[in-house]
């Protein structure tokens, strides 16, 4: 007979039990089962199940009378606590192989685990993104297969963004994300997606490349002033072009928003070169831009 533990059990704890157990059940097991394995009550394993099951951890199927519990596919695999490289190989590979679906069930599943949600985009998503650029480079991607693989990093950066839990919002705390060049695209977005799950009211513009003309300066501040006119508190305008000539211009342009705004204007930028009235701070990747801004707000909050 089976010794049941009746303790308080955190989700981690459950459900590093139930993976270890599943993941050799190729027939799966019944919730009774499953508590006679794990040595946790029948009422914590049911109550557990069903959360994990919504989490798009494990998945049910109907036998008679019976629910017999398995892992969705690629679960078995990863580890918990989460290891963040394991993900993105395995994300990377899932989207290789055209599975798309399950790529998106990983990313949902693994969200809704205890772990830091940027680091899904920073050290998931954009590295995934970044090895497919590699592939490419190499001759292993074609270009039809290029353009396929981003647009579905973009598809991927939104099921963060529809599938994280924000913090609670952050008072007088506002980012703009805009991209110089194509190729930035990504970051851009993770950016705009990053602070809004640490609470920042955060927009993203999109790339404006094509839009940069002898006008286009007034049309973006007068943007500026649109969205931020009546704000108060900290503005950072984040730049993200690996080209001089975009990433000149918008830093040009948003530095002329200084004291024309009720806030503090802050412009930080990831680009390949620095002008001479250059940005606030320039960063080297997205996690040290984000840690920038966040020090900024801290200092005048």
């Amino acid at each position: 007979m089976a010794v049941y533990m009746y303790r308080r059990y955190t989700l981690d704890e459950v459900k590093r039990k139930i993976v270890d157990v599943l993941q050799n059940a190729g027939t799966g097991l019944s919730g009774i089962e499953l508590a006679d394995k794990t040595g946790i009550n029948r009422m914590t394993i049911s109550k557990y199940l069903d959360v994990m099951n919504a989490m798009g951890l494990v998945k049910k199927k109907k036998v008679g009378t019976v629910n017999v519990w398995f892992l969705e596919t690629g679960i078995a695999d990863l580890e918990f606590p989460v290891n963040y490289t394991q993900v993105q190989q395995r994300l990377l590979e899932l989207a290789l192989a055209g599975e798309e679906e399950q790529a998106r069930r990983l990313l949902v599943s693994v969200l809704n685990s205890n772990v830091d949600q940027v680091k899904i985009l920073t050290d998931v998503i954009l590295p995934a993104a970044n090895t497919a650029g590699e592939l490419y480079s190499r001759g292993r991607l074609g270009k039809t297969e290029r353009a396929h693989l981003s647009a579905l990093v973009g598809e991927f950066i939104d099921v963060v963004k529809f599938n994280a839990h924000p913090a609670e919002p952050r008072m007088n705390a506002h980012v703009l994300c805009v991209a110089g060049t194509e190729d930035r695209v990504h970051v851009a977005k993770s950016a705009a997606v990053a602070f809004r799950i640490l609470g920042w009211d955060s927009r993203y513009i999109g790339n404006v490349e094509q839009d940069i003309d002898p006008f286009f300066d007034i049309d973006f501040q007068r943007y500026l002033s649109r969205v931020w006119g009546n704000k108060r508190g900290l503005m950072v305008v984040c730049i993200f072009s690996s080209g001089e000539g975009p990433g000149k211009f918008l830093t040009s342009t948003a530095r002329t928003m200084r004291g024309r705004l009720k806030g503090e204007l802050r412009v930080a930028a990831l680009a390949s070169a620095e002008t001479d009235e250059g940005p606030d701070y320039v960063a080297k990747d997205l996690q040290s831009m984000v840690d920038w801004c966040e020090r900024q707000y801290a200092s005048i909050s």
